[in-house]
């Protein structure tokens, strides 16, 4: 066997599972010539552990090991006290033959010290194995039927067993059993978001003439300035008509609205102006006045601070996008635009700066609507609701273009048209493709770091291991690549960097991530140069693709110069 992936996705399920299945049988095999009896299912489940901690099965440290032997065989495995000295026997096989590939990952503890680990933490297994406390409700019971000799895989005589059990004709530990439902009844496990992809920020330069051409931040700026020391609101905290109108005529908005409205509700731009600016905190109303508020004039000669202030209170403008309607605030089954707004953003995000169809944002609010409600209940809506719900979202993804945090786009015509009426449910989807803007990307950045979520940027990768960084990397915009794949080879020697990457391309399998390290080898400089040679391959350099899709590599024949 000489190439195998060893890093994988949190959703690469099907690439994961053929090759765990190959992995244990070669592990298996290369035991058996040394002597070594090595159980396979337990081998894969040493490697579905290690799947489910981080997806990198090249990467062992002590506390990995530890964890495995006295946490997750004992809650996720069904054992016998005769099938209890396999485990580290499982271990000590998958540990050796990584190590004797060289498959064990630059961050891994030496192999002497992981097999010195399995050996120390052995008695913790059998301790956890002997209180049944520790499995998780389905281990509990595959080992009740282990133990009396149930087939498993015969619906009727597992019926039979549990039958029995419930009659007390089988004795159970019952204090074991209500400790297992009362501390997985306890347990809230949340989904793991998925890995977000790194991101390179805006210079200040770049933000800075960004936000100064932004339409919305100039409206907002040039509105709070027009209110001055204050203008009359109605009780309801409308601007009286005239005053919209004057405005209106003065930021030259809402023409086709501004002669025939009866009230300042009728002027859907100033509409939104008035209430963006007051949760923006630039206005707000005091004894029926609008007024600025004090502290934000400063802001307003502050283009990025302000851009921010607006960004930031989007979320919260709520039913005045679109206006009043018959279900009063715009939602869809309770998912109102507030409450949906941080899920467009995570999509958008997580995309990478790469487009995607507004219908997949609609497709979330769905989903989750239905999983809050326990069953599906979005199809219950009516046309009106949709339309009114995909109107509003409409007018959010125009205010977030006006102020320069997205760009819109429309997929061609035909282009995709059978995958968006999938997604959609309906003959008629919605077109529109969104991104964020490298404006929007750093607000976005910002918001997730402040809620405490992981956003890394690129060069945070520079000290993982080679597959790891290529695998986290595929997919993305080139400039993102070459960024985070030349970080990671200056972040070490040029020898080193090569080294590393040639033991990774003898095994290798994915195309793509094989481009990757060829790239990284090419601005490994000297050493990546002679070791290119040596492999008979060139030495590559990203290309952005005219079309906008994945990344491909072309041949530098710069980088082939001696």
């Amino acid at each position: 066997m000489t190439r195998v992936r060893l890093v994988f996705r949190s959703d690469d399920h099907e690439e994961y599972s053929a090759v765990r299945d190959r992995l244990r049988l070669h592990i298996v095999a290369w035991a058996r010539r040394r002597g070594i009896e090595a159980e396979p299912s337990l081998v894969a489940a040493a490697l579905d552990h290690k799947h489910s901690v981080d997806g990198r099965l090249g990467h062992w440290t002590r506390e990995h090991v530890a964890d495995a032997l006295a946490v997750w065989f004992p809650r996720t495995v069904a054992l016998l006290e005769d099938d209890r000295d396999a485990v580290p026997t499982a271990l000590h096989a998958l540990i050796g033959f990584l190590a004797d590939h060289d498959w064990l990952d630059s961050r891994s503890a030496p192999a002497d010290e992981l097999h010195a680990q399995v050996t120390d933490s052995t008695p913790a297994l059998y301790d956890a194995l002997d209180d049944e406390r520790n499995h998780d409700l389905g281990t509990f019971w595959a080992v009740q039927m282990l133990r009396h000799g149930v087939a498993t895989a015969d619906p009727a005589a597992v019926a039979r067993f549990l039958s029995q059990v419930h009659a007390g004709e089988l004795a159970i530990d019952r204090a074991a059993l209500d400790e297992i439902r009362r501390r997985q009844e306890n347990e809230t496990t949340e989904p793991p978001r998925p890995e977000l992809p790194p991101v390179l920020l805006p210079g200040a330069a770049q933000m800075l003439a960004a936000a100064d051409s932004s339409v919305a931040l100039a409206r907002l700026r040039a509105f709070t300035r027009w209110v001055r020391a204050g203008r009359a609101v109605t009780r309801e905290g409308r601007l009286l008509l005239a005053d919209a109108r004057a405005v209106a005529d003065a930021l030259d908005l809402d023409h086709f609205s501004r002669d025939r409205a009866r009230t300042s509700d009728d002027l859907p731009e100033i509409t939104l102006l008035l209430h963006w600016a007051r949760q923006a905190r630039l206005v707000r109303v005091v004894h029926g006045r609008l007024v600025q508020v004090k502290s934000a004039a400063p802001l307003l000669s502050r283009p990025i601070e302000l851009w921010k202030r607006a960004f930031e209170a989007v979320g919260g403008i709520g039913e005045h996008f679109g206006g009043s309607n018959v279900f009063g605030a715009p939602s869809l089954f309770g998912m109102s635009l507030g409450e949906a707004f941080p899920i467009l953003l995570f999509q958008l995000y997580s995309a990478g700066g790469e487009p995607i169809p507004v219908e997949l944002f609609h497709r979330a609010v769905r989903d989750t609507v239905n999983e809050r409600m326990g069953c599906v209940v979005d199809d219950l809506a009516g046309d009106v609701e949709h339309r009114l719900w995909r109107r509003d979202v409409t007018a959010l993804l125009d205010a977030l273009e006006l102020l320069g945090a997205v760009h819109l786009s429309e997929s061609l015509d035909g282009d995709n048209q059978e995958e968006l009426i999938a997604l959609a449910g309906r003959d008629d989807p919605d077109p529109t493709l969104v991104s964020l803007t490298p404006l929007g990307v750093w607000a976005v950045q910002e918001m997730l770091t402040d809620q405490g979520v992981h956003a890394p940027l690129v060069g945070e990768l520079a000290d993982e291991d080679i597959e790891y960084v290529c695998v986290r990397c595929s997919g993305l915009r080139p400039e993102i690549v070459e960024a985070e794949l030349t970080a990671w080879v200056r972040a070490r020697s040029g020898r080193a960097a090569a080294q590393e990457i040639m033991r990774y391309l003898q095994r290798v399998e994915d195309p793509a991530h094989r481009d990757l390290a060829l790239f990284a080898l090419s601005r490994a400089g000297a050493p990546g140069r002679e070791a290119a040679r040596w492999r008979g391959r060139p030495a590559v350099a990203l290309r952005a693709p005219s079309t906008g899709a994945q990344p491909r590599v072309e041949c530098d024949a710069r980088a082939r110069r001696p």
